[in-house]
Order: structure tokens, then sequence, then C-alpha cells
């Protein structure tokens, strides 16, 4: 019996601690997230905002890697792509002309971020190589082998203006746990990046509309 108390004891002490850790990372969470939202509406360009967009977005959600589409009729265009084991291995300017050879994503082939521009749901995937053979989208592990890359989690949120219309997906790749490892993303992080996004799509709509009127 002692060492069963024992045992239950420690598994109460494990309990309390990961939800001490989780509410802790949340309010840290919570607090990026009014941080980021600021930054992102006072970047005065395109190619900057986008960048921001992806940059607090990973930040919010300690990803490794990420990608933001935005939507051109039935295609979804790569417009920014950020990753740091890229970067580590070929420096940030190696990254971009890597995005600039992927064709875009047609949303009548089934993907990840097309079903999200499609649905304008949110899509939290813990291991991206173990989607089950009857979703309705799916992993294309092309890009990992061309870059001797390994896709673990993926976080996907639209990018909706008021009326729901989505105009872009954010894609956010390999949530990291305490330890630096690839993990899924907490499902307390989906109505934040969704509040994140839903700021972007507006600051992005802003800036467009502002170039036209140019």
């Amino acid at each position: 019996m002692p060492a069963r108390s024992s045992e239950t004891a420690a598994d109460a002490l494990r309990a309390a601690n990961e939800r001490a850790e989780r509410a802790t990372r949340r309010a840290e969470a919570l607090e990026h997230l009014v941080e980021a939202g600021i930054a992102v509406m006072s970047e005065p360009t395109l190619p900057a905002l986008l960048e921001r967009i992806l940059l607090e977005a990973r930040r919010v959600t300690n990803a490794q890697a990420g990608t933001l589409f935005l939507l051109e009729g039935d295609e979804l265009q790569f417009a920014i792509a950020q990753n740091d084991v890229l970067a580590q291995r070929f420096g940030n300017k190696g990254v971009a002309p890597r995005l600039r050879e992927e064709e875009p994503l047609s949303l009548r082939v089934p993907s990840l971020a097309g079903h999200v521009a499609r649905t304008g749901s949110i899509l939290n995937i813990p291991d991206a190589y173990q989607i089950p053979d009857n979703r309705p989208y799916m992993f294309h592990p092309w890009w990992d082998a061309r870059n001797d890359y390994q896709t673990l989690s993926v976080l996907a949120v639209p990018l909706a203006n008021r009326q729901g219309r989505v105009i872009g997906v954010l894609e956010l790749i390999n949530a990291l746990d305490a330890d630096g490892r690839p993990a899924p993303f907490d499902a307390d992080y989906e109505p934040l990046v969704r509040a994140l996004a839903a700021q972007a799509a507006l600051a992005i709509i802003h800036l467009t509309d502002r170039a036209l009127t140019v």
C-alpha cells in the first residue's frame, strides 16, 4: 500500500506540474498575441507585413517553420516561408529562392492548406505522416524530400476578412517542446492563432487596397 500511495502522489504532482506549465504557456501566448497584433498592424508595406505575420504566429506557437499562402483564383500562391532548420543550413536568404521554385497549390488537389482555404476551418495535425486515408485532405511529402526536412505537426489557419471570405492560409510547422523537439501543437493555440490571422487578414486587405488607390 505505501508504494501504491507513493505512485499516486507522484502522479498527482506530475499532473499538477503539467497543468501549471500549460497555464504558464497559455499566459505567455496571450501576452505574445497582444504584442503580435500591435506589430502586425504597424507594418507599412505588404512584404514586410507578410514576414511579420508569419514571424509573430511562429512566436506565439513556438513553431520551427511556417508558410503563408495568398489565394489567387483557385490557387494558393507561396508568399512567405520561414524555416529555422533550413536557415541554419543555407542562411536566411537561402530559404527564399527555394520558395520561388514551388508551384502554386491548386484547390482542386487535396492538401492541408487547400482544405483550409476551401472550408475556412482550422487543421491541427499532430503527425503529418499519419493522416488517415479517409480524410478529405492529405500531406504531400515532396517538400520534405526535396529539402531534407522532417515535418511532424501542422497547424493551418485561414486568413479571412470580416465576411468570412478566405484570402490566404497561415500554415505553421513543428511546434517545439521545452527541449526544442518537434511536438504536436497545443489545441489552446488554435483560438489565439485564429485571432492573429483575423487581424493579419485585415492588415493585408488594407495595404492591398491602399496600393491599388495610390
